[in-house]
């Protein structure tokens, strides 16, 4: 299984109009490293937009050793928009993920805040409360996706 990982939002909380305090910066990412480790056969790409400003070595060093060699990517920017919409919404940059890698039938999960952005996945997407982050109902809905990826 694949989990498509954004930040902001997810691994903290995230204010409209305020930076990110440094104390809660990745607050939320010691949980969901734990329940990774429950489940090694999850890999993750990174869907956040820190993808655009920040190199990849700088982004799997966020991560603990451990969990740094299954980050196995991060989703293509926004380019040219394919289907016609004038934008690239986070559930197109995945689904050209998948095309380049294995193809659309792949098993995977968004992990993200940002709702309104998928629509014909929305049975993948694990959403966060963007003022809270990854709380106790996201993190159980993912670990039902985990469990049930376990499963076949």
């Amino acid at each position: 299984m694949i989990c498509f990982l954004d930040f902001d939002g997810v691994l903290h909380p995230q204010a409209l109009d305020a930076p990110i305090p440094a104390e809660k910066e990745f607050c939320h990412l010691g949980a969901l490293e734990a329940l990774l480790r429950e489940f090694p056969q999850v890999l993750v790409v990174i869907s956040s937009s820190w993808r655009e400003t920040v190199e990849m070595p700088v982004l799997v060093a966020l991560f603990s050793e451990d969990i740094q060699p299954r980050i196995i990517g991060a989703t293509p920017t926004a380019g040219p928009d394919p289907y016609g919409k004038g934008h690239v919404s986070r559930e197109d940059e995945i689904r050209a993920w998948l095309t380049a890698n294995g193809g659309l039938d792949q098993l995977w999960v968004a992990l993200d805040d940002l709702e309104h952005q998928f629509v014909r996945h929305c049975d993948r997407l694990v959403a966060c409360d963007r003022g809270t982050g990854l709380d106790e109902r996201s993190f159980a809905e993912l670990r039902q996706h985990f469990e049930r990826a376990a499963a076949l």
